[in-house]
């Protein structure tokens, strides 16, 4: 295989990993499992493990090496991604916080919106009296739902602003 190659998929590879990392927080690490001779040293998060991965695939890029020698770091420098995409595969993923009752009121605002926008279409473009007849009535529905929505989220946004000027906390 053509050296760029292989080092243009390590750089992928690398790459991925980062973003795997980066996702969960670039987490601390108190003790891993890794061999002793994976590493050159020891780091406190998987991002120094990374970025000893990237200075050994620089180096790969830019000296010649013999090609026994060549081929045992390539090799090497895939153990160690595996070593990595193992540790990251094993963490726990980043718990989502909960949205709050203000997102949830919108996201539910945005959803009746386009239902209104949907039915409103509909009604325009029914061919039947009956079936105008019975979109007008989901849409009548619909917007009501809207309007206890948006009154739910103006009595929010204000209990939200007199619990906070007063002092008083949930």
């Amino acid at each position: 295989m053509n050296q760029k190659v292989v080092i243009n998929q390590l750089r992928k590879l690398l790459t991925y990993l980062s973003c795997q990392v980066s996702d969960l927080g670039n987490p601390r690490l108190k003790t891993l499992d890794f061999e002793r001779q994976l590493f050159k040293n020891h780091h406190s998060t998987l991002n120094d493990y990374l970025q000893e991965c990237v200075n050994t695939l620089n180096k790969l890029e830019h000296h010649s090496l013999s090609m026994p020698s060549y081929q045992w770091q390539l090799e090497h420098l895939v153990e160690q991604c595996q070593a990595i995409q193992k540790v990251v595969n094993t963490l726990p993923a980043p718990t989502k916080r909960p949205p709050t009752r203000q997102e949830e009121l919108a996201d539910y605002e945005r959803r009746l919106l386009k239902m209104v926008n949907d039915l409103e279409y509909q009604v325009a473009t029914a061919s039947g009296f009956q079936e105008q007849q019975q979109l007008l009535a989901n849409l009548a529905i619909t917007q009501q739902r809207l309007q206890r929505c948006q009154t739910a989220q103006k009595d929010y946004s204000w209990k939200k602003s007199v619990t906070v000027k007063t002092g008083t906390y949930r």
